[in-house]
């Protein structure tokens, strides 16, 4: 190998060791890995030393393995300093933080379903006095006036009994006034007996 081929490799095997692969590519690393590891193995067998001295040497091989040996490496590293996730604490903690977010979302349902209720209610209420107002008011115009025509009544027979009184009262006058007179008459009479008496 020339000196810019071995820098390369270098080169690109420094940007492959930084980099983090996911537990997803990792698994699709090894199995064509071990997909490649079979297949050599399987030509190995079929075509003996020769095809296989010619696989080892090439450099697009050799770059292929080792990067499937870094990212290996790099994963098996990563799995191993990476902190131990205690599976239980983590579902109590999402379990905690599902249950607050469903919290909020029914405290803000329930507010606004009871400012609905609320305005609803308020609504009703003020039908309910409108209408309870209109019965009143429709109930004491019938019952004052049903107290106005008893007034007028009692009015109506207490002038009657007035004017019968009043009647009952000219006619006493009347009668004393005949009275009277008949009297002066029979005193003028009786004062002209006299006074002719005593001529």
């Amino acid at each position: 190998m020339s000196k810019i081929d071995e820098n390369q490799i270098h080169r690109q095997l420094k940007a492959l060791s930084q980099i983090k692969p996911g537990s997803e590519a990792t698994s699709r690393a090894i199995q064509r890995v071990r997909e490649t590891l079979i297949n050599k193995e399987k030509t190995r067998q079929c075509t003996g030393t020769r095809i296989r001295r010619k696989i080892f040497k090439s450099p697009i091989t050799k770059f292929a393995a080792a990067a499937v040996l870094l990212i290996g490496l790099g994963y098996a590293t990563g799995r191993l300093s990476a902190p131990t996730v205690d599976t239980e604490e983590l579902r109590a903690a999402l379990r905690q933080d599902l249950l607050e977010e469903m919290n909020e979302r029914w405290q803000s349902a329930f507010a606004a379903g009871c400012a609905q209720i609320k305005e609803e209610l308020q609504r009703q209420i003020r039908r309910d006095l409108t209408e309870f107002a209109v019965q009143t008011l429709a109930a004491s115009g019938s019952l004052t006036n049903q107290r106005l025509m008893e007034l007028i009544q009692l009015i109506e027979a207490t002038r009657w009994r007035e004017r019968q009184q009043i009647a009952a009262a000219l006619e006493q006058i009347e009668q004393e006034k005949i009275l009277l007179r008949n009297g002066l008459l029979a005193v003028a009479a009786r004062t002209n007996e006299l006074l002719s008496t005593k001529q």
